[in-house]
């Protein structure tokens, strides 16, 4: 895919490298972190109209999800404990530690993933 043109105003793609994959990461804000994940089969443009008021008071962290939009296809890793970790990394390689999670459809999947 590769293509910006649906990107919010003040957003940027971070490529991040994550557990032995790479994901595409909208980053933009200030403030506590707030990560958006997505649901199947979407990819981070199901959040693009929200994105720019989250952004006021927060930063906002919205990857695809592996196997998803710009991020790679691996061929396997796809357990929603894995897809936890390529979050944990991602966010590690931005320099972002502590959190909030919010997210849509198979996305709360994976936020359940990163708690349990």
């Amino acid at each position: 895919m590769n293509t910006t043109d649906w990107l919010p105003d003040g957003f940027t793609i971070k490529r991040t490298a994550t557990n032995d994959t790479h994901l595409s990461v909208a980053v933009a804000g200030s403030g506590p972190v707030l990560v958006l994940l997505h649901g199947w089969p979407q990819t981070s443009r199901a959040w693009a109209r929200v994105m720019p008021a989250l952004a006021r008071a927060h930063t906002v962290v919205v990857p695809d999800l592996r196997g998803t939009g710009d991020s790679d296809r691996p061929a396997d890793g796809y357990a929603k404990t894995n897809q936890a970790d390529d979050i944990r990394g991602a966010l590690h390689a931005l320099n972002l530690t502590a959190c909030s999670l919010s997210a849509r459809a198979v996305g709360q999947v994976r936020t359940g993933a990163w708690f349990g």
